[in-house]
């Protein structure tokens, strides 16, 4: 039986590999609530429950977000717990050819997928009694464009807001999206809040933060019994392909391929 052969000075096409895909989601996380940091990993493919399933581990701190991460999985987003060995236990576990239990999970979190799109997110975990909670919040470019800021209300009263050269009211328990005006070079942008008592607006709240054009993200106002607390989680631009995970296949060590004569 004749085969067909390819040219001189071209590939067999059927031997390419394929570029990697775009990732349903990309998200990064928060601690919240608690300071501290919480080590965890997940399966970038969902397949934790494999022997030879790919795991990233991921960092979570407060007070910072952190590095952005590629997730193929479904809907629903694994995180699993650490897991420190013993120098005996590590000693057992390298010698032993039994199969390994899977990680447990630590908590997860679900998502609103689309097809053909990648989805972004900023996952806030907020530890409580030995448990964790995952707030997932949409963070794409499309709702929050580059230069401009989310605003979260957590108080009961109207917040009156001076966001560099932006003037603007926050409802009770509400959001507002605004653009960062600034002088032309400016590096610093100042932040007012305001409550309105007795007719008067008083300040309740003065910070200054580094500022960027390239820059955007969300502002947490939170009522307080000291006043009002902000926390603001920001965000620098980040192709795809620089995601942690990007392009990770779903084990660490995929099965050979058959040779065909």
């Amino acid at each position: 039986m004749l085969q067909s052969c390819p040219l001189s000075g071209q590939e067999d096409e059927t031997n390419k590999e394929l570029p990697p895909q775009p990732p349903p989601i990309i998200f990064s996380a928060m601690l919240w609530g608690e300071q501290g940091f919480l080590t965890s990993s997940y399966a970038p493919w969902d397949n934790h429950e494999e022997e030879n399933s790919t795991i990233l581990p991921i960092s979570i701190a407060s007070g910072v977000v952190s590095k952005k991460y590629a997730y193929y999985g479904g809907d629903t987003l694994r995180f699993l717990e650490a897991q420190d060995l013993s120098e005996d236990e590590f000693e057992t576990e390298s010698n032993s050819s039994l199969k390994k239990p899977p990680p447990k999970v630590l908590a997860s979190c679900n998502f609103t997928l689309k097809a053909g799109q990648t989805k972004e997110y900023i996952l806030l975990f907020a530890p409580k009694e030995g448990t964790v909670k995952i707030y997932a919040i949409p963070f794409d470019r499309e709702t929050i464009p580059t230069g401009s800021f989310a605003f979260s209300s957590r108080s009961n009263q109207t917040l009156y807001v001076e966001f560099g050269q932006n003037k603007f009211a926050v409802p009770p328990q509400n959001s507002v999206i605004k653009k960062a005006l600034v002088e032309k070079d400016s590096r610093i942008i100042p932040l007012k809040i305001f409550l309105k008592k007795s007719g008067e607006f008083e300040v309740v709240l003065s910070k200054e933060w580094p500022h960027s054009d390239a820059l955007r993200g969300l502002v947490y106002l939170t009522e307080m019994p000291s006043g009002i607390e902000v926390t603001r989680i920001a965000d620098f631009p980040q192709s795809v392909e620089q995601t942690i995970g990007y392009g990770s296949t779903p084990t660490i060590t995929p099965p050979k391929k058959p040779r065909t004569r």
